[in-house]
């Protein structure tokens, strides 16, 4: 029972679990919560023993309650199925309510192409993500799944750093365990090198875990390492409880079409009872569902009232529905009626739900898959179970899919060997089973938990994906072969009323309930029936900001993809099932037409912009007071901070050019007093020319003219800094080249208080504070080259702004919060070629590759995100200017 009262951190870890969870932890869970600090670890803890609890107020314990910072600041629970995902995030959610944390400690949750909350904007609070390893891996690689390209850098900073990653289930992650290693493998070199500046940890745990699953290129050593620290249950400790519950194991492989599964199951299920049948693919899932209806209810007539009810689970159902099972059949707490109740599911139920049948039929799997299936039946003390395992070993590779012939082979032999021995499929003969195998036969072992992810991350994938600009096409990086194998890589789809004439626009954005996992294949399959190009799926354009038609082999996976219900494609009862009899019936919308949101940002929106009148100089100095704080918070060096504070003061200086000036309409400015203005930063919304606020340099990028400002304001003031010319006159001398020269009218004085700084630095340093001003949208980055946009346009610029362009003098807040006025700057674009450049020395590219090597690309992007997250809160403020 879980008790009334708010758990108190006087009361000891035991107790405080024991009144969140309702019972007292087992020893495993008590263990994990004593370490002190938090390192990579191993856990192979059985089905029903609490893995996620164990974890995740481990976690809770130490970094919420406790406040202790050798703890990581956020926990990401990461999964390989959605369905996995929502009963998580329903479990964390409870307890944090009942610790009174749920105010405290941020629940977000990532899957699907849309997220519930802004996380990263909170880079300073405690906070859990529960995600599926799509979404988190995606951001992990830099290559967020379903996010804007200006928010990568963002989330793949904060995920890198500071952060214990849970990989739960690992048996069916497939590729993407091998990734999770990789990323923890040079996470702990940046760590070794000094490149961290907060600690990471990562945690690996099934019921089935394999030390040498961990074992890849990069990791092997430490993998092994981890395994002689390995957090399971000994054999000692398997008494009472769960331990003495019974599950008998027999094999039908005569039983074997979907008819022939579901006559097993009608003669097999008792009334009032719990069944589940698991089956390997959704298409078998539903023709054995359909094969129970025509069972329960022949043609034409109504089911008996001794019939059970039937309930279908697979992934490819929208979140609408998938929203009501937990309360409805899939959980512990549903209730059943007088007949009982039968589900029908594929893999999804192999892990986090906390059902427990009476009988399991299943499909000849995996080893590691029948084991988690076995976690389903008999799950609660003193409760008996029957376990069924039907199907021969296929004769091929093909005939065995989603799986292949020698793993299910390797299974119905490790079937037969239980049973000679006289074990069953509950935890204690299953662990018995496993000690015995490793001692005697550790061949036959390895036979049932083989691991060889087909394409293995490495380092120099990690360094071509730090740098996020697209190809000219728009393209990037396909990163979907390490995230998952073969063709189970998934689009988002929804349905909504789309008339065949008349596209979105902006405003469409889908909301999480109504969003369909959908294989791409399938869907590039199912959309070659529909000849008219109106039919086509729809994808919100990243540049323009607009959903478009697009041909379906250009789908990709990641991708939030439009259908207009008028196609179908998906039924209540079935899921998303194209070749079912309901096929082609209209798809009924989750959400009303007129409940539209506004949807991500796009490559030139200004949206921060829109905000009540502020001037540049007060916006910096807002943005540098948080900075400030957070940096405080997160316990940053001094000269980190110096750094971020001087990027908070200077990140928006290039909003003085004029094709962000004239953005803001004339009747507006003169309305609020502001016609003489030309150092705005912010706006109220009704001040913005529209639809596009640049028509002459669309995708006009003020960042960049910051960036190039501050190089030249260096280069007026002291041309031979070591940041700039300083180290390059030797060079250019032996290639016959010769230093611009600055005009003795453009001389700025070392005095001035905005130049004083700059010429203070480090080159290290000013090219870290050139990198947070450059990259503060996360848009201008590593390469900086002509867009589309601007080759469209033809006036030669790289995002909107060209050579020669001038600002006029700006003032600007100094490090003792004055105002100090730059003179009038001229811009050149001559950093943007490669090799040792005349007026600036080293290319931009060249700086920025040679600071991800120092800095770390992992803290690079930490860093850029804590000045983000400054710049949009700033931005959020409503506060007066003193100086307007």
């Amino acid at each position: 029972m879980i008790s009334s009262d708010s758990p108190s951190i006087n009361d000891g870890y035991d107790a405080w679990f024991t009144s969140l969870t309702g019972f007292p932890p087992h020893p495993w869970q008590s263990e994990v919560a004593s370490e002190s600090r938090c390192i990579d670890r191993l856990l192979r803890i059985p089905t029903g023993f609490g893995k996620t609890a164990g974890t995740v107020l481990s976690w809770v314990w130490h970094r919420a309650m406790q406040n202790d910072e050798r703890w990581p600041l956020r926990i990401v629970f990461c999964l390989p199925m959605r369905v996995l995902v929502e009963q998580t995030e329903i479990a964390i959610r409870g307890w944090l309510e009942r610790a009174g944390l749920i105010n405290t400690v941020g629940l977000h949750v990532l899957m699907g192409g849309v997220e519930a909350q802004p996380w990263a904007l909170d880079p300073e609070r405690p906070a859990i993500l529960v995600g599926t390893q799509d979404m988190l891996l995606s951001r992990a690689l830099n290559r967020g799944y379903g996010a804007a390209r200006g928010r990568w850098p963002m989330e793949y900073g904060l995920l890198n750093v500071d952060t214990l990653w849970v990989m739960d289930e690992v048996q069916i992650m497939g590729v993407g365990l091998a990734t999770s290693v990789q990323l923890a493998a040079f996470r702990n070199a940046e760590q070794r090198a000094g490149r961290m500046p907060r600690a990471t940890a990562c945690w690996w745990m099934s019921a089935t875990l394999q030390p040498r699953w961990l074992e890849t290129v990069d990791f092997e050593a430490e993998a092994r390492v981890l395994a002689g620290d390995l957090v399971s249950i000994p054999a000692a400790l398997r008494v009472g409880g769960l331990w003495e519950v019974s599950k008998s194991v027999d094999h039908e492989p005569s039983v074997a079409t979907p008819d022939e599964v579901a006559q097993l199951a009608a003669a097999r299920h008792q009334v009032g009872a719990l069944s589940l049948v698991v089956v390997n693919t959704v298409r078998r899932a539903i023709e054995v569902r359909e094969a129970l209806a025509r069972r329960y209810a022949p043609k034409g007539k109504r089911p008996a009232g001794d019939a059970p009810e039937l309930c279908l689970v697979h992934s490819r159902f929208r979140g609408a529905e998938r929203a009501r099972w937990a309360k409805e059949f899939l959980s512990r707490e549903a209730q059943r009626g007088t007949a009982g109740r039968i589900i029908i599911a594929t893999q999804v139920i192999e892990a986090g739900v906390d059902i427990s049948a009476q009988l399991l039929i299943t499909d000849l799997a995996p080893w590691p898959s029948l084991v988690q299936r076995f976690g389903r039946v008999a799950r609660y003390v003193g409760e008996t179970g029957t376990i069924v395992v039907v199907g021969p070993p296929p004769a091929d590779d093909k005939a065995a899919l989603p799986y292949n012939a020698a793993n299910l082979a390797a299974s119905a032999a490790a079937i037969a060997r239980l049973r000679q021995q006289g074990l069953d499929g509950a935890p204690r003969g299953l662990e018995a089973f496993e000690d015995h195998l490793r001692a005697d036969h550790p061949e036959i072992l390895a036979g049932l938990y083989p691991y060889e992810p087909g394409q293995v991350f490495r380092r120099t994938d990690l360094d071509e994906l730090f740098d996020t600009t697209p190809d000219l096409s728009g393209s990037d990086l396909d990163i979907s072969v390490f995230i998952r194998a073969g063709e189970e890589r998934d689009v988002s789809v929804f349905w909504r009323t789309v008339d065949e004439d008349r596209i979105p626009g902006r405003a469409l954005a889908p909301r999480r309930e109504e969003l369909c996992p959908v294989p791409v294949h399938e869907l590039r399959e199912w959309f070659k029936k529909f000849k008219n190009p109106d039919d086509r799926p729809l994808v919100l354009d990243y540049i323009d900001g607009v959903w478009q038609r697009r041909s379906p082999e250009r789908i990709v996976p990641g991708m939030t993809v439009l259908v207009a219900s008028r196609l179908g494609g998906y039924d209540l009862s079935l899921g998303w099932s194209p070749n079912s009899a309901q096929a082609n019936a209209v798809v009924a919308p989750v959400v009303a037409q007129d409940l539209f949101t506004q949807t991500a940002e796009v490559e030139d929106s200004d949206d921060l912009s829109i905000a009540p009148w502020k001037s540049i100089a007060s916006h910096g100095r807002e943005a540098r007071d948080l900075v400030r704080t957070i940096a405080g918070e997160l316990g940053l060096s001094a000269d980190l901070v110096a750094c971020l504070e001087l990027a908070a003061r200077w990140h928006d200086a290039g909003k003085a050019h004029d094709v962000f000036q004239r953005a803001i309409r004339d009747a507006a400015r003169v309305a609020d007093g502001m016609l003489d203005r030309r150092d705005l930063a912010k706006a109220p919304d009704n001040a913005w020319v529209r639809p596009s606020p640049y028509p002459d340099r669309p995708g006009f990028r003020h960042e960049l003219v910051s960036t190039l400002m501050l190089f030249e304001v260096l280069r007026r003031t002291q041309a031979d800094h070591p940041a700039l010319l300083g180290g390059a006159f030797e060079v250019l001398a032996a290639i016959g080249m010769k230093a611009d020269a600055v005009a003795p009218e453009d001389v700025i004085a070392p005095a001035h208080p905005l130049a004083r700084e700059l010429v203070a630095l480090t080159t290290e340093e000013f090219d870290l504070v050139a990198w947070l001003v450059c990259t503060h949208h996360g848009k201008v980055r590593t390469s900086w080259s002509s867009t589309v946009l601007d080759q469209d346009k033809g006036h030669g610029g790289i995002h909107g702004v060209t050579d020669g362009d001038h600002i006029a003098a700006l003032a600007l807040v100094t490090t003792t919060d004055e105002v100090a006025n730059l003179p009038r700057t001229e811009l050149s674009l001559g950093l943007a070629a490669l090799g040792i450049g005349t007026r600036y020395g080293r290319s931009w590219t060249e700086r920025a590759s040679l600071l991800a090597e120092r800095v770390g690309c992992f803290q690079l992007a930490w860093l850029e995100a804590i000045l983000r997250t400054a710049d949009v809160r700033s931005s959020m403020l409503s506060t007066k200017d003193p100086l307007l």
